[in-house]
């Protein structure tokens, strides 16, 4: 199998810490040969640019690869550092506007973000919880909003070359299936949703009818979640054989070029 998002580092709120090794080491021991990793300590600076330096340093020796994602923030940093990144090994970039604050639409946005995908990279809109949870100090942070995600996703399209690698992970499922009637295009979804463990099983069904079984992976959300969870909603669903096979390593290995 191969975790298409998990996460190291420190949940300052939460109390929660686990480092990368820890998690990757997690992972393999429930089967996992491939995760795709960033650094939750990263997600908490406006500027995260010295938080992925570090990152992209360590090299534990775990059964699990562990593939790198740098947090961006595209409301704040430039090209310049989108092309380091990429220098740096970084096969993705995770950004989260609830977070760093930033509205999808600003045009400098849209710019650095498809600059990241044009050196091949993938784009991870990720919530990562549910805002009635977090912390008070961040209760004025920015939700996005379908129509504004639904246009966004529709200017990156057009001004993408090939296809567009963009995950949107721990979204909603009443927000994946509203998406749908304002985008018809395509996007990469996860079904790790805001609930605590995870979508249930009978959503994997229906995300399968969405958006159809090649453009679903499966991200546990570890270490903010079970990993367990995301595997057993995958087995319990009634979806087709191989389409399991696809959500839990082929859909991943092509949207991030694992062979």
């Amino acid at each position: 199998m191969i975790d298409a998002l998990c996460m190291s580092g420190a949940y300052p709120f939460r109390y929660l810490s686990m480092s990368t090794e820890a998690v990757a080491s997690k992972l393999a021991s429930e089967g996992f040969k491939h995760c795709l990793m960033f650094n939750l300590t990263a997600l908490f600076h406006r500027d995260p640019w010295w938080a992925n330096v570090e990152f992209a340093r360590e090299d534990p020796k775990v059964d699990c690869s562990i593939h790198k994602l740098a947090v961006f923030n595209p409301d704040y940093e430039d090209k310049l550092r989108i092309r380091e990144y990429s220098r740096m090994g970084y096969v993705g970039f995770v950004t989260s506007p609830i977070y760093h604050g930033y509205r999808l639409m600003r045009r400098s946005v849209i710019s650095n973000l498809t600059e990241a995908l044009s050196h091949g990279a993938v784009v991870i809109l990720n919530l990562l919880e549910d805002l009635r949870q977090m912390h008070r100090a961040y209760s004025f942070r920015y939700r996005i909003m379908l129509g504004e995600l639904s246009e966004a996703l529709k200017n990156i399209v057009n001004k993408g070359d090939g296809e567009v690698k963009v995950l949107l992970s721990h979204f909603p499922y009443n927000d994946l299936a509203g998406l749908r009637s304002l985008y018809n295009g395509d996007v990469y979804v996860d079904f790790a949703s805001s609930q605590v463990l995870g979508a249930p099983y009978n959503h994997v069904e229906e995300l399968v009818k969405l958006y159809g079984a090649s453009r679903l992976v499966l991200s546990t959300g570890f270490m903010m979640k079970y990993p367990k969870s995301s595997i057993l909603k995958l087995q319990l669903s009634k979806i087709q054989d191989k389409d399991k096979e696809a959500i839990s390593s082929v859909n991943a290995g092509r949207l991030y070029g694992i062979k």
